[in-house]
């Protein structure tokens, strides 16, 4: 067995392996794209990717967009000899519409630009946009696809004919976190309310909560002021500099809500994949419980299923039972 620090230590060491060899004595042009909201997971992406670029002694890319600030020409205006890199996450599919969208434009814009796909787990319900995906995939002339879990390797291996290799995801790579605070309670429990939502939680299950929203501190009104001149202005890179200075601070602000969130708790249970992921970093015991497309089991199948402290439920009664008995104990670590 492996502890959970053992466990954040090779994960985020397989990264680094994976990409040195990739993007090694490269720069990076764009990453597309920073997801700005208020999803801790989605902001621990964007920071561990950062984490990995200058654990790799690249500089930072010269140039994120998101979502709705997104300009092929601005793209275009930023893009020299380096590479693209894809962000990661759980949206390569037809689930989450908008950034699979975004990515297959930037492989149609930039069909000799490199490009790697940075980890992410694949879902598509509709054969059309697989379709779609494989005409844009196929289109790019050098392009190389992680992918974060064995099933959804497997099903881009049998989609696209491209390369395609497994890696972990990338908020591993900020290392193992401080807990920000002692346990409050015996149980948080992160249930997703959105479509990848597969289990109710059992009537009364204690420490329900979801992913806070954003706030409206100054940092995010500044966000949104320098949003709207972005946009009102497309031409004008400075406020798109501007705006992307904005994000690295704002991912820290809502990357710490969310750890303030599940350190409440002596025991973690998550249909997130991310509530998961984040527990370990702070090496507290969790739970998981699968989405609606097997992401979070194939994930522990692929990862964490010898790590101490980590755990799959088939149920919501079973993720219960297991958090209602003794937690198991782990070892006191140093930041890393």
């Amino acid at each position: 067995m492996t502890t959970m620090a053992e466990a954040v230590a090779n994960l985020r060491t397989r990264i680094e392996q994976t990409l040195r060899p990739l993007i090694a004595g490269r720069s990076v042009d764009a990453v597309v794209a920073f997801q700005n909201g208020p999803n801790p997971g989605d902001n621990a992406i964007y920071l561990g990717q950062l984490a990995c670029l200058r654990s790799l002694s690249i500089a930072p890319p010269r140039v994120v967009p998101d979502y709705r600030t997104y300009d092929r020409r601005a793209l275009g205006r930023a893009i020299g000899d380096g590479v693209i890199l894809l962000t990661g996450g759980g949206s390569f599919g037809d689930l989450w519409p908008i950034g699979q969208a975004y990515r297959e434009d930037v492989l149609r814009a930039f069909p000799d630009t490199p490009v790697i796909g940075l980890p992410q787990s694949m879902h598509f319900e509709s054969r059309d946009a697989l379709d779609r995906a494989r005409a844009a995939v196929e289109s790019h002339r050098n392009l190389i696809l992680l992918w974060r879990d064995e099933r959804s390797l497997e099903l881009a291996r049998r989609a696209f004919n491209v390369q395609n290799e497994l890696c972990p995801d990338m908020a591993f790579c900020l290392g193992t976190i401080d807990r920000p605070g002692p346990a409050s309670r015996p149980i948080v429990w992160i249930s997703r309310k959105d479509r990848e939502r597969l289990l109710d939680p059992p009537p009364g299950a204690p420490g329900l909560t979801d992913w806070p929203d954003d706030r409206a501190t100054p940092l995010r009104r500044l966000n949104y002021r320098l949003m709207g001149a972005t946009l009102r202005f497309p031409s004008r890179d400075r406020w798109r500099t501007l705006l992307m200075r904005t994000y690295t601070p704002l991912a820290h602000q809502r990357l710490r809500r969310g750890l303030a969130v599940l350190a409440e708790g002596k025991t973690v249970i998550s249909d997130r994949l991310h509530g998961h992921v984040l527990a370990t970093l702070m090496q507290i015991p969790n739970i998981i419980i699968d989405n609606s497309y097997g992401k979070l089991s194939s994930f522990h199948d692929t990862w964490m299923r010898d790590v101490t402290g980590v755990r799959f439920a088939a149920s919501s009664s079973e993720a219960l039972a297991m958090a209602l008995e003794e937690p198991v104990e782990t070892a006191e670590v140093t930041r890393s």
